[in-house]
């Protein structure tokens, strides 16, 4: 079936809509089942134990001119290919903080094979599960999210793995796949290097799967981040609050409706973000999403901020030990007390756009759930982030600066403090610490490219 596992690891993932406004109000959306079970050819299962052996024996004694015709595949964002069986249908999601995944489908010449590869930042792991903390927790998650509602269930077993030039670490394992009456084969392959995990999922008939793993090849590629482009850069600057959320509403949403979810697939997780725009935003209706994204862009929580500096007559020539001993007199709440420390730290540092970048980013984040909800289409969506993104640009002269202001706003905003390791904020920074961190993260991107419309 076309695209059937970008449905099923997007059903997997548990999106957790957190709109980030004064409520901070949160909504749970799972998707459900949005595909059928995986059609595998009858056949008689693989014996456990010698299988792998014989198989392997069998791969060495062919020479190189008999193997099946093969083909490689690259990922979206350039960070990897696959080399697999020729005349595979792919399909491309984009995955929280420039991960990406595809999907690689036999179709009706090889019915009930299909694949899935993905890379995943080690901070960004779709779903944003707890406990992934090494590469055996990673696999176990994401063959559980991948194969999750399909009606197919595999008895995994390790088997030696391939080495791959530029992991640290790889591992595979076989089994054989069951659905209903039906069985076959499956085979997994896993990789990690310093910030990212790799996987490829194989589930089909044997021979299939057989033929698949004598020439199965996974490819690690470098600089990713010359390659990428506007749409990039606008989800670079949501890749934080999608990272927390598992996964970006926006994309979600669009590889569904591509692959032909039903309505009522697409009505859970539009009946969600219909309600996080309602009680977070106080966004009804399409005239209110783009007065809300314009407000964000020419006033939003930036404007707030600097409003109640001037309050506390706030001049160039004040330093910060003078402003914290003035605000200190005034005996606030402790809440009331950080938030203002974090606005005067961002007026110091980004003058009006303080903390603009708190706004400009959430943006891109309702623009999502409006689109899911129905008050815009997929292309006004990208129209008002793109506009965000050139005022992005025009405000910060990096990622790096553009992330300040981001954790300068969520403090402000959170009225918790950034170097307070167990509060929300303080996670949110170490969360931006390991993304910036990353080699093909979403801040490795060019923050000078030029911004294009390329929708």
């Amino acid at each position: 079936m076309k695209k059937q596992h970008i449905l099923l690891l997007a059903a997997a993932i548990g999106l957790t809509l957190t709109a980030c406004t004064g409520s901070k109000d949160t909504a749970g959306v799972t998707s459900g089942n949005m595909a059928e079970g995986t059609a595998m050819a009858e056949g008689t299962a693989t014996a456990e134990g010698t299988a792998a052996q014989k198989e392997s024996e069998q791969a060495q004694e062919k020479e190189p001119e008999n193997l099946p015709a093969s083909q490689e595949y690259a990922s979206s964002d350039g960070t990897y290919k696959v080399t697999l069986l020729e005349g595979l249908t792919q399909t491309d999601m984009q995955l929280p903080a420039g991960g990406a995944m595809m999907g690689l489908d036999g179709g009706s010449d090889r019915t009930g094979f299909s694949g899935v590869s993905l890379r995943s930042g080690k901070s960004s792991v779709p779903g944003n599960p707890d406990d992934v903390e090494s590469l055996e927790d990673f696999a176990e998650y994401i063959t559980d999210m991948t194969i999750k509602g399909s009606g197919v269930t595999v008895s995994w077993e390790d088997t030696d793995a391939p080495s791959l030039e530029g992991a640290e670490r790889c591992l595979a394992w076989e089994g054989v796949a069951r659905s209903g009456m039906s069985s076959g084969q499956a085979y997994g392959y896993f990789a990690e290097t310093a910030d990212s995990y790799y996987m490829v999922v194989l589930v089909g008939n044997d021979d299939d799967i057989e033929e698949a793993r004598q020439i199965l090849a996974l490819e690690l590629l470098e600089g990713s981040s010359a390659a990428a482009g506007t749409k990039d850069f606008i989800s670079s600057m949501t890749a934080v609050l999608d990272s927390v959320n598992g996964a970006s509403v926006m994309e979600t949403f669009k590889a569904m409706e591509d692959s032909g979810a039903t309505k009522e697939q697409l009505e859970a997780i539009a009946s969600q973000a219909r309600s996080s725009l309602s009680g977070s935003w106080g966004v009804e209706n399409a005239d209110d999403l783009m007065e809300m994204a314009d407000w964000l862009m020419a006033e939003g929580h930036n404007q707030d901020a600097l409003d109640f500096l001037a309050e506390f007559d706030v001049n160039e020539d004040m330093q910060r030990d003078a402003f914290d001993a003035a605000i200190k007199e005034q005996n606030l709440d402790e809440g009331t007390y950080i938030s203002l420390l974090a606005a005067f730290d961002a007026w110091k540092a980004y003058g009006d756009g303080a903390i603009a970048a708190w706004d400009l980013s959430r943006v891109g984040t309702i623009m999502g759930f409006g689109y899911a909800s129905g008050y815009c289409t997929y292309e006004e969506a990208m129209d008002k982030m793109l506009e965000a993104a050139k005022k992005a640009q025009e405000l910060y002269d990096s990622w790096e600066d553009f992330n300040k202001s981001y954790l300068y706003g969520y403090s402000y905003w959170a009225e918790e403090a950034l170097d307070d390791a167990d509060s929300s904020a303080g996670e949110r920074a170490e969360l931006v610490s390991e993304m910036e961190a990353q080699a093909n993260g979403p801040f490795s991107v060019d923050w000078n490219m030029e911004l294009t419309k390329e929708w």
